[in-house]
C-alpha cells in the first residue's frame, strides 16, 4: 500500500470511523491515453473535489493505472468509487518518481495536466448516477 494510500485511509478512519457505513459513492472507470495510445508507464488520476453534492460530503479521490491506462477511482476503499459531486483532475505518471535519495524528478506527463488548476479536466457526478466512464487523453504535442 502507497503511503498516499495509507495516509488517506488513516485520515479516513479518523473522521467518519471505519464501520460499514460509508455514504453511497458512484463507480468511476475509465482509461488514460498518451496521444491516443497507451501511457509509457503506470500512474494516478487524482480527483479533487470543488463541490458536493447536497447532503454528501467533500472528499477527494484516487484512480491507479497501469501501463494500459485503465483505471476505477476509489474513495475509501479499493474501486469504491467517488462522492456525488465536481470535481477538478489531475494526473501523475513518474518517469523518475518523488524520491528520498535526492535524484532529479521526471514525469512523462506536460506539467499542464500535473495541477488541478490547469488540467482542464473537470468531472461532475449526479446523485442520480450509479457509474460514469470518464477516460483521459494527455496530448503531448
Amino acid at each position: 500500500m502507497s503511503w498516499r494510500r495509507m495516509t488517506l485511509a488513516a485520515l479516513l478512519c479518523a473522521t467518519i470511523g471505519c464501520g460499514s457505513d460509508l455514504p453511497q459513492t458512484i463507480k468511476v472507470t475509465g482509461k488514460v491515453s498518451f496521444d491516443g495510445g497507451p501511457p509509457p508507464g503506470p500512474g494516478v488520476v487524482n480527483f479533487l473535489p470543488t463541490e458536493a453534492a447536497a447532503g454528501f460530503p467533500l472528499r477527494p479521490g484516487n484512480g491507479d493505472f497501469g501501463t494500459d491506462g485503465n483505471y476505477t477511482a476509489y474513495t475509501f476503499e479499493p474501486n469504491d468509487g467517488l462522492m456525488p459531486g465536481k470535481y477538478l483532475v489531475y494526473l501523475e505518471c513518474w518517469e523518475t518518481p518523488p524520491n528520498m535519495e535526492g535524484k532529479p524528478v521526471k514525469s512523462f506527463l506536460p506539467k499542464k495536466y500535473q495541477a488541478a488548476q490547469s488540467s482542464g479536466f473537470t468531472l461532475d457526478l449526479d446523485t442520480k448516477s450509479s457509474s460514469k466512464v470518464f477516460d483521459l487523453d494527455i496530448v503531448s504535442k
